[in-house]
C-alpha cells in the first residue's frame, strides 16, 4: 500500500491515523510518523511510527496500516480492500521493467560505471564542499532500486494480475472501468485527484466532462459489482495485515421504489376510492 505524508489511514484496530512525516533507515526501510486523530482531527496520544519496505509492514501487528481512511466515497470494508488491491496493482505495474530500445536522440551509450576511486573522490568533495550531496544521491538511487525490486516480487505480480483481471471481468460499463483505473493510478502515483480531473477535461474537451461526484458514484458501483462477483465465485479477500475481510451490504443513498408502498391484507383496510 502506498503511504503519502498528509493523508489519513486506518490501522488494524480501526483507528484513524494522520501521517505527518517520513524518513528512511540505513537498511532502506521507510519509517512513517503520525498521530491518531478523532473526528475533529485533534491528536490523540503519543506519536506513532510505522515501518514499511514499500511492500510489507514490519513490527507488531498494531503498527500496520490497512487502507486510506477517506477515499471521498462511502465504502464498505470489502469495497475498500478491493480498491486498495487495484491501487497496489497499478503501483506494481508501474514498477515493472520495460523494454528499452535505441534512443531517439543523444548518446545511446550506457552511462559509465563509477569506479571505487571516483567514489572516494566524491566522498572527499562531499566532506569539504557539498555537505554530502553525492552520498545522499547514491543512497537515494540504491533505495529506489530496492523499493522497485520489492514491488516486482513474484507474489505482488501475481496479486497484480489477479486484481487487474477483476475490472474487465465484473465491471460491465466502460466508463466505470476508466474511472476506477484513473482513480487507482492517481492514488498509486501520489497525484492530486482534483487536478487530474481538471487536466483530463481540458485535454479531452471534445468528450463528456468528468465531475468528481459522478466519478465517485461510478467507482462505488464498480467496486460493488466486483465485490458481488468475488462473493459469487467464493473468493475471499484479506487486508494488508493478513486479516480476512467480512462482506457487508453496500449502503444505498437512493430511496427504494417500494419504500412508499403499503400492502393491505383485508378488504376493509383498502384506501378509500377517489371515484
Amino acid at each position: 500500500m502506498k503511504i503519502s505524508v498528509g493523508n489519513e489511514y486506518m490501522d488494524v484496530s480501526g483507528r484513524k491515523v494522520l501521517i505527518l512525516g517520513e524518513r528512511k533507515t540505513a537498511g532502506g526501510l521507510k519509517v512513517f510518523a503520525g498521530y491518531q486523530i478523532d473526528r475533529g482531527k485533534a491528536r490523540i496520544g503519543q506519536e506513532r511510527h510505522f515501518k514499511s519496505s514499500g511492500r510489507d509492514f514490519y513490527g507488531d501487528i498494531t503498527g500496520h496500516l490497512i487502507r486510506e481512511a477517506d477515499f471521498g466515497m462511502t465504502l464498505t470494508d470489502y469495497q475498500a480492500v478491493i480498491l486498495e488491491r487495484v491501487i497496489e496493482a497499478i503501483d506494481t505495474d508501474g514498477a515493472l521493467p520495460v523494454r528499452t530500445g535505441p534512443k531517439m536522440f543523444g548518446n545511446s551509450m550506457p552511462d559509465a560505471l563509477i569506479t571505487e576511486a571516483e567514489i572516494v573522490l566524491l566522498d572527499f568533495v562531499d566532506s569539504h564542499q557539498t555537505g554530502g550531496v553525492h552520498l545522499r544521491q547514491r543512497n537515494a538511487a540504491i533505495d529506489a532500486v530496492t523499493e522497485r525490486r520489492a514491488k516486482c516480487s513474484r507474489a505482488r505480480i501475481g496479486r497484480m494480475e489477479e486484481a487487474l483481471a477483476w475490472v474487465p471481468r465484473f465491471v460491465w460499463d466502460h466508463e466505470m472501468r476508466l474511472a476506477l483505473f484513473a482513480y487507482a493510478e492517481v492514488k498509486a502515483r501520489g497525484w492530486d485527484w482534483g487536478q487530474y480531473i481538471e487536466k483530463r477535461n481540458r485535454r479531452m474537451s471534445a468528450k463528456k466532462a468528468w465531475a468528481k461526484r459522478t466519478l465517485y458514484r461510478w467507482i462505488e458501483k464498480a467496486l460493488q459489482q466486483i465485490a458481488d462477483g468475488l462473493i459469487k465465485n467464493g473468493i475471499f479477500l484479506t487486508d494488508t495485515a493478513g486479516l480476512q475481510v467480512a462482506r457487508q451490504e453496500a449502503e444505498s443513498s437512493c430511496k427504494s421504489i417500494s419504500s412508499g408502498l403499503h400492502a393491505w391484507s383485508a378488504p376493509d383496510e383498502y384506501p378509500a376510492s377517489s371515484g
